[in-house]
């Protein structure tokens, strides 16, 4: 499996690096060596099949760009690419579901239904679909209010949007234009078609911080993310009837702990690829397990996923314009989506439940709270952060072991899986002995839980600063933590758990 934490793809780097910036004066000629190593990419981490469905699926999608930009029945298009998109992208998620009526009709057939069977999910059907009915979506905006064709994608520009190797594979997903709440490490505006369309010679950008992400992406993702799931939590949620509630307890933390240093430290590590290639891409995530309630929780964890829900489901539902009780029903509607987006079993649907109804609870006892003390809006939201650092504590505590609880749900293989641990959890601490120390690992995470904040301040200084610190106060801290990141890290190289999504 090629991985972009492995020696291979760091060879292919950085000879691919050398020859992209020999080409410095021709952002044109940068653009094509850029989509045949986004093509290579998606060959060699997918195959020659995600490769085709990519290609044809962009050229579809650039002539109903077109269409929108000249046609008078701007809707009927945008229709049509939306269904499309939704079509192919339901097709391969959900494809179980086919194969038992395709057996039925192709066994007699010269079609060889082992191989059909194991066609697996092409590699960043997601990330490129989500990109495109935002694109698209965009562009209909734009002539219906201006009657007016906006600026778009050549062929040539929105195939490389929708392959760049940097995000094709572990996300964000980059908008075309400027979105609110999407901005790059310097709280820039990150739309990819000015930058992919640019005429003006690229550089690169904050290579001093680009080489920091790249070492916390190791740390985070083959060290810490490799060594929780190794330790932890698969052997709990493998067989939880033969641990210690205290056990699995302790997987429950570890869980969203290792996703999040997962899923994180390979964003960190396609924000500085793409800062070494003179883009920028929108940070992720900002330091979600320190949000004081679930609203603040989807504000930080997963940016760019939370944002497309919010401008493409919540808001054409109806968002918040259609009274307080039809708002909550259309968070409940948005977030049940994001839950069946992440896959087709109900225990992913009841996951993207449970996060709605705690957004509707959330916002009714705000409501409540505005009620009693006869003030508005604005001034109830986030009331019980600004009480004090008692109110801030408990609403921090209470989100975080809301959404460890919830990710069970997201772990787990089926519902009853689930509920399996959850039983484990509260029945297991009689007669079932210890087979580890689960309070040496519950100290660790409390401990990290406590430095967490100083850390995201630190991070945040070397954001600032770091082009402007001498070398010598970070190249050998750098290497020093790659070295021991190296000899700590556990054998073999951590895949990135959202590829499966």
């Amino acid at each position: 499996m090629f991985s972009f934490i492995s020696l291979e793809f760091c060879l292919f780097f950085i000879a691919f690096f050398c020859l992209y910036w020999l080409l410095a004066a021709r952002p044109k000629i940068q653009n094509f060596l850029l989509l045949c190593g986004s093509y290579f990419v998606v060959f060699k981490a997918g195959n020659l099949l995600a490769l085709l469905v990519l290609i044809i699926y962009t050229v579809l999608i650039y002539f109903i760009s077109v269409r929108i930009s000249t046609s008078h029945r701007i809707k009927r298009w945008l229709m049509m690419g939306v269904a499309l998109t939704l079509l192919n992208l339901a097709f391969w998620k959900y494809f179980d579901f086919f194969r038992i009526s395709v057996t039925n009709n192709l066994e007699n057939t010269v079609i060889d239904i082992n191989y059909l069977f194991s066609i697996i999910l092409p590699l960043g059907i997601s990330y490129y679909s989500f990109q495109s009915i935002s694109y698209l979506s965009t562009l209909y905006q734009t002539r219906k209010q201006t009657n007016l064709t906006g600026k778009h994608f050549t062929l040539p520009g929105l195939a490389l949007h929708l392959s760049f190797f940097p995000t094709i594979t572990a996300g964000p997903i980059a908008r075309a234009y400027a979105a609110r709440d999407l901005k790059d490490i310097y709280n820039e505006p990150t739309g990819m078609l000015n930058q992919i369309h640019t005429k003006d010679r690229r550089r690169i950008l904050a290579p001093t911080l680009a080489l920091i992400l790249i070492v916390l992406a190791l740390i985070k993702t083959w060290w810490f993310s490799g060594w929780i799931s190794e330790n932890w939590v698969d052997p709990v949620f493998a067989n939880p009837a033969q641990y210690h509630s205290l056990e699995i307890l302790a997987a429950i933390y570890g869980y969203t702990v290792q996703l999040f240093l997962n899923f994180s430290g390979y964003s960190d590590l396609m924000v500085a690829l793409g800062l070494l290639l003179g883009f920028r891409i929108p940070i992720n995530f900002r330091a979600p397990l320190l949000a004081h309630n679930i609203r603040e929780f989807w504000a930080r964890w997963h940016i760019s996923l939370s944002t497309w829900i919010r401008d493409y489901i919540y808001i054409p539902l109806g968002g918040n314009r259609k009274g307080f009780i039809r708002t909550q029903i259309n968070l409940l509607v948005a977030m049940v989506l994001s839950g069946l987006w992440h896959g087709n079993g109900w225990h992913f649907l009841i996951w993207g439940a449970l996060h709605g109804a705690g957004l509707t609870i959330l916002n009714v006892t705000d409501r409540i709270v505005m009620v009693l003390r006869r003030c508005n809006e604005k001034e109830v939201r986030n009331s019980l952060q600004k009480s004090g650092r008692l109110g801030k504590f408990m609403g921090v505590f209470t989100t975080i072991h809301f959404v460890c609880f919830c990710f069970v749900f997201f772990r787990a293989p089926t519902v009853n899986d689930a509920l399996t641990i959850f039983h484990a959890l509260f029945y297991n601490h009689v007669n079932i002995p210890l087979t580890s120390n689960p309070f040496y690992f519950l100290g660790i995470l409390l401990l990290a839980w406590l430095i967490y904040p100083k850390l995201v301040k630190l991070f945040n200084y070397f954001y600032n600063h770091a082009e402007t610190l001498p070398r010598y106060c970070y190249i050998l801290p750098l290497l020093l933590l790659l070295i021991i990141a190296i000899i700590c890290a556990p054998a073999g190289i951590p895949g990135f758990i959202y590829a499966n999504f």
